[in-house]
């Protein structure tokens, strides 16, 4: 998960070209409300676009002006831990 975080947020690099520290989230495609994603299903998100107000857990407004679903997440991490 290190590795991950190490990225910088995926949303921030789509939507303003920027390295923005990251924190890992938890991809809960397919889960249910009690249960926790695998560890190897994370992706890199910033505070503001992980816990803020307009962020994944809150609106999603920025993951909507950056037509991006959390499994579009899931693959842009994929490709960038492969490209390192």
């Amino acid at each position: 998960m290190g590795k991950v975080a190490d990225l910088g947020c995926m949303v921030c690099k789509v939507l303003f070209s920027r390295f923005e520290p990251a924190e890992v989230h938890h991809i809960r495609e397919g889960q249910g409300m009690a249960q926790r994603a695998s560890n190897w299903l994370v992706v890199p998100l910033c505070t503001s676009c992980h816990r803020g107000h307009q962020g994944l857990h809150g609106d999603r407004s920025l993951m909507r002006i950056a037509k991006l679903e959390e499994l579009d997440l899931l693959a842009l991490t994929i490709e960038a831990l492969n490209a390192n």
